[in-house]
């Protein structure tokens, strides 16, 4: 397909000069196909392909991307002398070249109008060297942008596992302090997670089904911790099967919900509600606001959100709608995710 569009941009290309010329021998499609054929047409042709790709493959590359501008300067000047140069030493006409009368109209015009001249060699060289060097630095644009894309995505998630772990070896910590026999199991729980994280959670996309399987052994492992003046209620409903989702997207709200929603003193809720239908992911959480927990979830409260907030804007563009708002009658917490996984 590739191939197939390369020949037709070509084709179209170096017909121009032939689709607008007025002295072809004729105005229909045989004369279109004759005066196409001219060997000074498709020699130049040929010259100017050659020109495009080693310009593109080559000398920007080379030259252009390692700033030696003296010596693509001194290269496309050699380029176009040599092409002045063959134009010149092979003019229209030599060698029998317009088996046409018509054609022979071509010898009467000066030779120089064939190889400078403005709907001709100059105007083709100029049209192929600018397009060779735009696409050469847009596809390299494109790339920088990508690999820079790529780079951020893996730094931003490189930063919320350790995240993870640093507040569950915590809440492990915290567990042992007390003897609890809780301790082991929680060890296990926290394995199994850890064994995700450097596993599946690896590639660029996981299946949702898996990632919320994380998220619920993730919850398990919190109730270890959590005392009878904590209501949770946990819901998942809908099919994640054949689904996909980028790692750790969720988590991290979930995360800040026990985080900042918990207290050891004072009466507190964790409401965590996903509902999954067709392309369509429906995120829930809400939290109790304790006193000496108080942080704004909609500013920089923390590497998880913040860092969560900016992989949604690089991985789902305009397929996501994020409200994160604190309501102060009811004491509440509420973070609301819909995501279009399509």
């Amino acid at each position: 397909m590739i191939i197939a569009a390369h020949v037709v941009t070509w084709f179209i290309f170096l017909s121009l000069p032939t689709l607008f010329n007025p002295r072809r021998p004729t105005l229909d499609f045989a004369g279109f196909i004759d005066d196409l054929l001219i060997p000074f047409r498709w020699r130049n042709g040929l010259l100017l392909i050659g020109l495009f790709y080693f310009n593109f493959y080559v000398a920007i590359p080379k030259l252009y991307f390692q700033r030696k501008y003296y010596v693509l300067a001194a290269f496309v000047a050699g380029c176009f002398g040599a092409f002045v140069l063959i134009n010149y030493m092979f003019p229209p006409g030599i060698g029998g070249e317009f088996p046409h009368s018509a054609h022979r109209r071509y010898l009467n015009q000066p030779t120089g109008f064939h190889y400078l001249g403005p709907s001709f060699n100059l105007f083709m060289f100029l049209m192929v060297y600018v397009s060779s060097f735009g696409l050469c630095v847009y596809n390299q644009w494109q790339k920088t942008k990508e690999e820079k894309l790529t780079a951020e995505i893996s730094f931003l998630k490189a930063q919320i596992n350790p995240h993870f772990l640093f507040n569950t070896l915590n809440s492990i910590y915290s567990l042992t302090l007390t003897k609890s026999d809780k301790a082991p199991d929680a060890v296990v729980k926290l394995s199994g997670l850890m064994r995700y994280a450097v596993s599946d959670a690896a590639h660029d996309y996981v299946s949702l089904e898996n990632e919320l399987n994380y998220i619920s052994n993730f919850v398990e492992l919190q109730k270890l911790r959590l005392t009878d003046k904590i209501k949770l209620d946990y819901e998942v409903t809908g099919t994640a099967t054949y689904k996909y989702i980028a790692p750790f997207l969720l988590i991290p709200f979930v995360e800040n919900a026990f985080k900042h929603g918990v207290s050891a003193t004072q009466q507190s809720h964790i409401d965590i509600i996903i509902f999954q239908k067709d392309k369509v992911l429906d995120l829930t959480v809400k939290n109790s606001i304790m006193k000496d927990n108080t942080v704004s979830l909609d500013t920089n409260s923390g590497i998880g959100l913040v860092n969560t907030r900016r992989r949604l804007d690089l991985l789902y563009p305009g397929k996501y709608k994020l409200d994160i708002s604190e309501l102060n009658a009811a004491n509440e917490y509420t973070v609301h995710l819909v995501l279009d996984l399509s």
